[in-house]
């Protein structure tokens, strides 16, 4: 499995969305523009945090908050937030599947996060706990496309990161995330007019559910 805090602790690693790359920060203002701008948003597996940053400076009376296992991605973040002035963005050390931070937020974000989570039907049903009522949960995860995509494109230290979802052990589907849920899933890139992108395919699906 992949070893989170060694990659951040080892390696100079980019400041990047792993999906979607800058792209989704835009993606993100057309989902507020649609569901409205959230009080508070919390990004779940948050790494260097290319959205929360981003949205954190487009939407100063928001509050987000991102939430990572790596201590070094965690207080890297809080550095550069500090640096940066943005009071409205805070980070904390958590992770899935059982998460501990006891609070409920309009939205909770994970994108790229799932791929790397072996329970994650428990993982969908503890993210989808921590939004408030009438708030939402956008979501992208593993599923069976993924799986074969991955088993033809990928080698070496990325077939040993991509394990889980290769050995078909964490694979995920509207009905599973239904079923954790008890909400509807939504397309995520449909609704926000992306499925067009490059990156915004079966191999890579993502939902919003509402609570």
């Amino acid at each position: 499995m992949m070893d989170w805090e060694r990659f951040y602790e080892e390696a100079d690693y980019d400041r990047c969305a792993y999906l979607g790359g800058e792209a989704m920060v835009d993606l993100a203002e057309r989902f507020f523009e649609t569901v409205g701008v959230p009080d508070d948003f919390a990004s779940v597996g948050c790494g260097p945090a290319v959205c929360p940053f981003a949205l954190a400076d487009r939407y100063p009376d928001a509050e987000f908050v991102g939430l990572d296992l790596s201590p070094t991605v965690v207080a890297d973040n809080r550095e550069r937030a500090a640096e940066r002035g943005l009071e409205n963005l805070d980070f904390a050390v958590d992770s899935l599947p059982a998460l501990d931070v006891d609070r409920r937020f309009d939205v909770v974000y994970c994108v790229a996060t799932l791929y790397f989570v072996a329970d994650a039907e428990r993982a969908v049903a503890e993210l989808y706990d921590r939004v408030r009522e009438g708030g939402h949960l956008v979501l992208n995860y593993p599923n069976r496309y993924s799986r074969a995509r991955f088993d033809r494109e990928f080698e070496g230290r990325k077939r040993e990161a991509f394990e889980l979802v290769l050995e078909g052990e964490n694979l995920l589907s509207y009905e599973a995330i239904r079923a954790a849920t008890g909400g509807r899933p939504r397309s995520y890139w449909k609704l926000v007019d992306a499925e067009d992108r490059e990156f915004a395919d079966r191999a890579r699906p993502c939902v919003v559910v509402e609570k």
